[in-house]
């Protein structure tokens, strides 16, 4: 579910559909948080570390709101490719 979801979402992206890419970052992020999927995970986690400008400003929104999610991710927040925003987003508190 979550891969398919990530697939809309960087549809989304690709597309500048702002609205979409926030209720597809949304769905991955509750269901990710709730299933810790590590098959899953490897495909989002990638795609997050390569997202820049306004697609990662909307991805790191998202994963500020859900921390148990999040953290699956906390990896990206030293990967210095990553862009600030997601890096911070996925930062450990």
């Amino acid at each position: 579910m979550a891969i398919w979801l990530q697939g809309i979402a960087a549809r989304a992206a690709s597309q500048r559909h702002w609205e979409l890419l926030e209720e597809a970052m949304q769905a991955i992020c509750t269901w990710d948080g709730t299933w810790n999927q590590w098959s899953a995970q490897d495909k989002i986690g990638p795609w997050l570390a390569s997202l820049t400008g306004d697609a990662a400003a909307v991805a790191a929104s998202i994963l500020r709101e859900y921390p148990d999610s999040a953290r699956h991710f906390s990896h990206l927040a030293d990967d210095s490719t990553s862009d600030p925003r997601i890096r911070q987003a996925v930062r450990q508190r």
